[in-house]
């Protein structure tokens, strides 16, 4: 995305060839996860997928479809590389509104939201001839407001719409070598919610599964939530302050 971004900043983001490279990172974290008996029912993973929603359709960034059963995750990815401050509340409301208008005709979609903001804008010339202003971002601020839409109650998801299940901010360093995530930040900002892209698309298939626990061949089951094997819960374990005892 860096290399992307700088070898022609303006028309990166008018082709929207910098975020889509996102788009297609998170498709094939989700793609890897399937199960083969997944693949068989002809469940796939689409980036811009065209979804109705309660009031109209949506170009999806990425969504997991089953053939007769509809979406079954649905994933909305931006990115603000100039002018966030300005922007940034006009966005807000956008994929809050987006949320509320999927969830109403799929209550039970696990649906999550990726952010993309940059360590500092630094300045780069317009196609028109103007230069992006130089910008450090409120990311403390911004961090928060997007917690506030980024955990949807396990109990109350079929009559809650307007937060997702799962939020990722991510706050980049494009001018540093290589590239830097600055989850710091938003840890700091949002200490009780994870929110890192790296843990993003386990968080989505995690909330999957809780959710639908009698769908148990779906995805693989992410490290974090597996448990040991019948006969490894079972072997008994010894207390080492006993081993050699009399």
């Amino acid at each position: 995305m860096k290399v992307n971004f700088w070898d022609n900043p303006a028309k990166a983001v008018r082709s929207q060839s910098f975020i889509k490279i996102f788009h297609h990172y998170i498709a094939e974290e989700l793609r890897t996860r399937l199960t083969a008996k997944a693949k068989r029912s002809g469940i796939q993973i689409i980036e811009e997928a065209k979804v109705f929603g309660s009031f109209k359709s949506k170009d999806v960034d990425v969504a997991v479809i089953h053939p007769t059963n509809g979406p079954l995750i649905l994933v909305g990815v931006r990115s603000q590389m100039s002018s966030v401050g300005k922007n940034v509340l006009t966005y807000y409301q956008d994929i809050v509104g987006e949320c509320i208008s999927l969830q109403e005709r799929f209550p039970m979609t696990t649906m999550g939201y990726a952010y993309i903001h940059p360590l500092h804008v630094t300045p780069w010339q317009k196609e028109d001839g103007k230069w992006v202003k130089e910008e450090s971002p409120n990311h403390t601020r911004f961090a928060r407001m997007y917690a506030s839409i980024g955990e949807r109650d396990d109990r109350l998801y079929k009559h809650l719409h307007g937060s997702y299940d799962q939020f990722a901010y991510a706050v980049v360093d494009f001018d540093s070598d290589p590239i830097g995530v600055r989850d710091d930040i938003v840890e700091r900002a949002v200490p009780d919610l994870d929110m890192s892209i790296t843990t993003f698309v386990d968080r989505l298939i995690a909330t999957f599964l809780r959710r639908n626990v009698w769908m148990d061949d779906v995805f693989t089951e992410p490290v974090s939530l597996a448990v040991p094997d019948d006969d490894e819960a079972d072997e008994p374990q010894l207390d080492e302050t006993l081993v050699g005892s009399p």
